[in-house]
Order: C-alpha cells, then structure tokens, then sequence
C-alpha cells in the first residue's frame, strides 16, 4: 500500500493545538490503546513484552524531551523583550469595539500615495521625502500564489512627526513581559498592493526594500511590523540606519525671515482696515445728525366749545405774555379744576409755560395771593380767523414736506457714501488676505520644495535612511520603547468655564516623537523637566492644551487644564500641527 501525504491540509487552529497540549493524557492514551492491543494478541504479549517496555519508556522520554523543549521555548518567547511585543487591553469588562488602527478625524488624513509598477520588470521608486522602494521583477504573486501578470498598484505612506501619529489613528502602545511602554518612533510607513481591487503579496524569495528616509537620526531604534490580525508589534531587528551622501541643507532661517517679512508688510495693513471702517461710520454718522432737521408747523386748534378766556393783561407789565396778544385760550377737558367764576376774578399773576403736548396746548399758571390754579389750555381759531390760520399752516407744511424730502435724500446719499466706502475697505481686506496667504503657501511650498529635492538628490546632515526588507504588505515601524511618566495625577478639563469631558486624550511629548494614548484622560503620567502638549477629542469637537497652559495647570497644583477649541477651518495636518504646537 503507497503512503499519502496530504499537501494542502487547512491549518491547525489554536483551539486545536491547545486541545492537545495536556502532556498525561496523551501518555494514558498511549497506554490503554497499547495494552488493549496487548491483551488481545497474547502471542504480542509474550514475545514483545520487552519491545512494549522499551517503547513505553521510548515515548515517555520523547514526549518528556519535546514538552521540555517546547515549554522552554514558549518560556523563552515570553521573556523576550525583542521577539514579540503584544498590545493587551487591561479593562477585559469593556465590551465596546474599537477598531484597531482607529483614525480619530473624519478631514485630517495621513494620505497615500499611488504608484504603478509592472510586475515583470520590477521598479524603483522615489517617494517626495526622499524614501525608496526597490521592488525586484516578479515580486508579486496572488492568493493561490501565481505570479502576477500586468501593471501592480502600490500605496505608500509615511508617518513622522506627533500629529501624523494622531491623525493615522496607528496604536503606539505595547506590552513586554506585562509591563507597559509607549514608542518613540523615528517615523513609520505603510505599504499595500493591490490589483483591480484584489489584493497581491510578496513573492517569499523576491522581498521589496524600502530606504526610508528619517529625520530622527539617533541609533537607539529596533524595527517592527504591525499585525492587525494578533493586534500586536512583532519584532523584526535592530535597526541600523545608513547615513546618505552629505550636502548643503536648505537654510530654514531664510524662509523663516521671508514669512516674517510677508507677517510685517500684510498684518498690519489688515489689521487696520477694521479701524477704517469703524471711523468711516462714525465721521458719516456725524454728518447725518449735522443735517437741518425742518420743524413740522403745529395744525391750528379749531374751537370744541369748552369754556374760552382771553388774557387781559398789561403787556407793558406782562412783556412775555404779548406773544399771546389777542388769543383766545379753551380750557382742555384735563382741566377739572376749572369753575366758571374763575374768568371773574382779576388775578394778581398769570403766566403761560409749555404744556403736556408740546406746540399744541399749554399750561396757565394763575395766582391770587396764596391761591394757584393750573388749567391746561389750548389756543383756538375761529371764523375767518381759523381759515386765515389753516392757510399759513398749508403753506408752511408743503414747505416742511419739501425740506424734509431734501433731509431723508441727503441722508440716504451720505449713508450710501459710508456703505461705499466700507465694502471698499473690505473688499481691500480681502485682496490682502488672499494675497498674504497665496504668498505664505508660495514660500511654505517654495521651502518644501527645497527640502525634497535636497532629500531626492541624497539628504543633508539631519537625515538618515532607515532600510526594511519587505517580505509582507503592512504597516513598519522605528521605535524605541519607553515607560509612562513617574508622577501621576488626575486632571480635569476645561473649556472656558465648562467642564470638558474627552473621549480621548492625547498626551504629546513636544522634544522627542512621542504620542501617550490616554483613552479619556481621567489619570495619566508625566515626567518633570518634560515638556508635553494634549489633543482632546469630546464628542465632534476637537480641542488643545497649549505648553504654556499645560506648565500652569502643573504648576497650579489644581491640575485644571485650559483647553482651546480648533474651529471647523482646520481640515490639514499643517493647521492640526500648529494647533498643538509642534509646527515649524
């Protein structure tokens, strides 16, 4: 009978392995099948009895080697502090799924970059930073392992500095022989390939090479390739960085004295132009209330039939009462003191002051040694006199409508001079600002540009390159571990006067390339002398704790964190990394 070996038997689960790992009853198993056998086949048992032993004791010593062995190893394994790191949730009651690589904005991205490459000729590319991929011919096969025919598509992406970090939604976190560290990366990237959509892999003998160009230039960094399936960093080697050919750098200073100069010839001109506006109402707002204000004439009173009076008075004596010289007074319904007998008292004063309607009725002040009676009165017309007075007022009223038209069109026409002038002042804001920024992108760009094709044509002094062997797609790393701070302390945070309660807290350390993933920030610890920023997410907003606010809440002792609120503009990483303080 030919033996059959099974080439393609699907893998033994965990489940399975484990199931099989219990050392007695694999041996008592052993024994009975054997001794069942025995028992069976009595010429076995005479005649073999010695070879039974043997073989008992052959197996015990066999399997007692290969359990040492195998629990050595697994020993070993869990003692290393290199082969395997092994991201743990402590908080195994917590149900709540939470993706892995868990990108914590829906605008800010770590963005790929496409290339193509065809698989039978294999390709070189040259990232804008500088970095490398060399990908050998035939690299790519399919999941049943043929080679792949035609064009690859290859995304690329790097990660470098605290905000990309954040905005990669990429776990930084891990376990070493239960004790907890963070990485200090000096940059990471990812690799996929893929063709019309279905994934490609890396042909086993035909690995890809990436020179990865990294601005952390220390040689204290191990490299490590993320396994989203375990949910752990698995250790590849040291790494041992290369230093590329030497040349002049970009000059930062220049570029920064050219955006201080930009600051100084727009900033002030825009700042001003809200001034102008403010003082180009106030000067037209004087204007208007300059502008004669025309008095209506008061309609003449026709009589009602109350009670009337004329004043008969020495005018000589009484010089203010001639302007009423031949009036004739009505005593106004308000006047319920009025008695009729009062017209035939000769009273010793009368004097007239302005009335509850001003131009229309007035009030007669009358005194007789320590009496004093007020009426309200209202001069009236009657007859020809009425008549003769409803004219005049026509007359003066079509004037007054006249000078009032002219009033209402001067100050329609001053108000449109003022509006004017105002959307010309905004419309010169608005040129400037664009004009600022066109020019700031112009030399932020200009700067990028340099330092690209500075890195492109072989790096300068503070670049390193950092090289992988690619055998599988995935997310790499240069990191160096490090433990949490040694001061604890639980904070609390604040916007304005509100009390903020994050989601997540980051904690970012401002002088080395690490980011703390606090979950929501409710303890956390730091190091003395360290300097360290935060990015809070609560809810959909976004939000910052500066240095200087974080040096105060410290030092305050209150541990009462200040926190700003990033408005809806900032949609990039520049805007995200000047926000929390760690742009250039």
């Amino acid at each position: 009978m030919q033996p059959k070996f099974n080439i393609d038997r699907p893998k033994v689960s965990d489940d399975e392995i484990n199931k099989h790992k219990d050392f007695d009853n694999l041996v008592k198993q052993f024994k009975e099948q054997s001794i069942t056998k025995a028992r069976s086949d009595k010429s076995w048992w005479k005649n073999n009895y010695i070879k039974y032993a043997a073989v008992i004791a052959g197996v015990t010593v066999i399997c007692t080697v290969t359990y040492t062995a195998l629990f050595n190893k697994s020993t070993k394994e869990i003692a290393s502090n290199d082969k395997t790191t092994t991201l743990k949730d402590q908080n195994t009651k917590n149900t709540k799924s939470t993706k892995f690589i868990n990108e914590p904005f829906e605008k800010i991205k770590v963005n790929n970059t496409s290339y193509k490459v065809d698989n039978s000729k294999g390709a070189e590319i040259k990232h804008p930073t500088g970095s490398k991929i060399k990908i050998p011919k035939s690299s790519f096969v399919n999941k049943a392992g043929e080679e792949i025919k035609g064009e690859v598509e290859i995304l690329y992406r790097e990660i470098h500095d605290q905000a990309e970090i954040i905005a990669s939604g990429i776990p930084m976190r891990y376990d070493s022989a239960g004790k907890e560290f963070t990485f200090e990366s000096a940059g990471m990237f990812e690799i996929t390939g893929s063709q019309n959509g279905e994934p490609v892999f890396i042909k086993h003998d035909k690995p890809l090479t990436v020179e990865f160009n990294s601005t952390q230039t220390e040689d204290r960094f191990n490299q490590y390739l993320l396994d989203t399936v375990a949910k752990n960093w698995s250790y590849i080697k040291r790494d041992n960085p290369v230093l590329p050919p030497q040349q002049q750098p970009p000059n930062p200073a220049e570029a920064k004295q050219e955006l201080k100069k930009l600051e100084q010839k727009y900033l002030p001109a825009i700042a001003a132009i809200p001034k102008r506006i403010d003082s180009v109402k106030v000067v037209y707002t004087k204007k208007i209330e300059k502008l004669e204000k025309p008095s209506q004439p008061i309609k003449p009173n026709k009589s009602a039939g109350r009670p009337q009076f004329e004043l008969d008075v020495d005018y000589k004596e009484f010089p203010e009462l001639s302007a009423f010289k031949n009036a004739v007074f009505e005593i106004g319904s308000e006047s319920t003191n009025y008695k009729p007998e009062m017209k035939d008292i000769t009273w010793s004063s009368a004097e007239i002051e302005e009335g509850p309607i001003k131009g229309k009725n007035y009030i007669l002040v009358l005194k007789l040694r320590q009496r004093v009676e007020k009426l309200v009165v209202y001069p009236v017309l009657s007859g020809n006199d009425f008549a003769d007075a409803s004219k005049k007022y026509e007359e003066k009223f079509e004037k007054y409508k006249t000078l009032q038209t002219k009033r209402l069109a001067d100050e329609a026409k001053l108000k449109a001079e003022m509006e004017a002038k105002q959307a010309a002042y905004m419309a010169q804001q608005k040129k400037l600002d664009e004009e600022y920024i066109r020019e700031k992108i112009r030399i932020e760009n200009q700067k990028n540009a340099e330092v690209n094709a500075s890195i492109s044509s072989g790096g300068f002094a503070n670049i390193i390159s950092r090289v992988f062997t690619i055998s599988n797609f995935g997310i790499y790393n240069s990191d160096c571990p490090r433990p949490g701070g040694t001061l604890l302390m639980n904070p609390q945070y604040v916007d304005g006067s509100t009390p903020l309660s994050p989601h997540t807290v980051y904690l970012i350390e401002t002088e080395r390339n690490i980011v703390y993933n606090l979950s929501n920030g409710a303890s956390m610890r730091i190091n003395n002398n360290t300097k360290y920023t935060m990015c809070l997410l609560s809810g959909r907003g976004v939000y910052t704790v500066s240095k200087d606010d974080f040096e105060s809440a410290v030092a305050s002792k209150e541990l009462k964190f200040k926190t700003t609120k990033l408005g809806e503009e900032i949609t990039d990483l520049y805007s995200l990394k000047k926000a929390i303080g760690i742009g250039s």
